[in-house]
């Protein structure tokens, strides 16, 4: 009887582990779906996601096996009127066009299905953006066997790889590609080559180049670092006096700081706003200072500085610190803030840096109050630049996939250099009071 229980036991023990690990491997595929859906969108082309196409064919080796060989071309430029849509120029619009006889198998297969055949007119259309008396060519549109501007074209700057949108590739994706790299009012010297970043993270440089990413990029950097850095010093400074000091009404205090985190920051939001827009009169008006608070990194920071449950946090950990330590560290002569800069601080390097993270990550992702206080991109930050794939004719999913990676990128590499010690600032905080 013993061995047939014994063998039951391990049975329901076998079978309840086997669950166990079979929900939480569904829980896992669960989670990492959305993140492998992101990446995969990220690569696909226009046409591949509005099909719906689960793989994209940018993960496969058929459009980089059997490509031409790189060469330079001197194209011609004359003078023409016959684009339509054509954007503005400082000097007379000229053309050139560039005969392409070969392709890789992978265009030349897509292209024979539409009844394309090589070979193709690659037409250029160079226009003038600079009001300087010269003419100094720097924009240029590529298309395919046609002069409309509005459809079917890539805008290109001098010295950027780009090209025509052949059949199931937008922006030129598939290739061949070209670069300007030299241009005057009677020629062209490009540059044609199969280029194979452009073909596998085509979105990525389109989306970055687009939407300005450079720029929202410093913006979310700067105002990340400045909230991070002002989080730090006032949580550090009210945690420890909440942990360590004794004043009157210190509990009543810390209770009633830590129930403004139970308020939703949308019911702040608009009294928040209205502070912002007064203190801008204020200093406009007392100091003739213009946007010293609307439109600038005051508005996106400041308010931030303050976080209650940045405050809990450190308090709960200041709090477990043995008040021995700090009684030998009077002996020795020193006060408060020594005590907190030269002990408390170098022992908490856990509890500080899951603060770091988790205020960086909601600094970084912030999206709505930078939309409120900011009025030109001057100081919007990175989560605005993907607004900028969404217009009227409908979002362009595959570069906002694109930009949202490169927006996730920084956070991860962030987590990934400081896990061990978000990790240990999670499980050494207590939450006793």
């Amino acid at each position: 009887m013993s061995d047939q229980k014994s063998n039951a036991y391990r049975t329901r023990r076998l079978l309840l582990q086997g669950l166990m690990y079979f929900v939480l491997t569904v829980g896992a595929v669960i989670a990492v779906f959305p993140f492998a859906w992101l990446l995969l969108t990220s690569i696909k082309t226009y046409g591949e996601h509005s099909q719906r196409v689960l793989w994209p064919a940018g993960l496969t080796l058929r459009p980089y096996v059997g490509l031409p060989p790189a060469r330079e071309l001197v194209v011609p430029l004359h003078p023409t009127d016959q684009w339509h849509g054509s954007t503005a120029s400082f000097s007379p619009h000229m053309e050139g066009s560039i005969v392409v006889n070969e392709l890789s198998p992978f265009v030349e297969e897509r292209l024979k299905k539409r009844g394309i055949e090589i070979p193709l007119n690659v037409l250029i259309l160079a226009t003038d953006t600079t009001d300087d008396g010269v003419q100094n060519y720097d924009r240029f549109v590529l298309t395919l066997n046609s002069r409309i501007v509005e459809q079917f074209a890539t805008r290109l700057k001098l010295g950027q790889w780009g090209g025509p949108n052949y059949e199931g590739g937008d922006r030129g994706r598939w290739g061949p590609h070209f670069k300007i790299v030299e241009a005057t009012p009677d020629h062209l010297v490009v540059k044609e080559k199969w280029n194979i970043v452009h073909m596998l993270f085509g979105n990525y440089i389109y989306a970055w180049n687009l939407a300005n990413f450079a720029h929202y990029t410093r913006n979310s950097v700067i105002t990340t670092l400045l909230t991070i850095a002002g989080v730090v010093i006032t949580g550090t400074l009210a945690a420890y006096a909440f942990a360590r000091m004794e004043f009157p009404a210190k509990e009543l205090l810390f209770t009633a700081y830590l129930a403004t985190y139970m308020i939703p920051w949308t019911v702040v939001m608009i009294p928040d706003y209205l502070i912002i827009v007064a203190l801008e009169d204020f200093f406009k008006n007392t100091f003739g200072m213009e946007n010293a608070w609307y439109n600038n990194w005051t508005a996106l920071t400041i308010p931030f500085m303050v976080n209650a449950f940045t405050v809990f946090l450190l308090r709960q950990f200041f709090a477990q610190i043995p008040k021995e330590l700090f009684d030998a560290s009077l002996i020795d002569g020193c006060g408060h803030l020594r005590f907190l800069t030269q002990i408390v601080l170098p022992i908490s390097k856990a509890p500080l840096m899951t603060v770091i993270i988790l205020n960086g990550i909601w600094a970084w992702n912030s999206l709505q109050w930078p939309l409120i206080v900011t009025s030109t991109p001057d100081w919007r930050p990175i989560t605005v630049g993907l607004a900028s794939f969404i217009t009227e004719a409908g979002a362009e999913t595959q570069l906002i996939m694109a930009g949202s990676v490169i927006t996730t990128i920084p956070i991860l590499v962030l987590y990934f250099f400081t896990q061990k010690q978000f990790t240990e600032g999670i499980a050494t905080t207590g939450l006793k009071g």
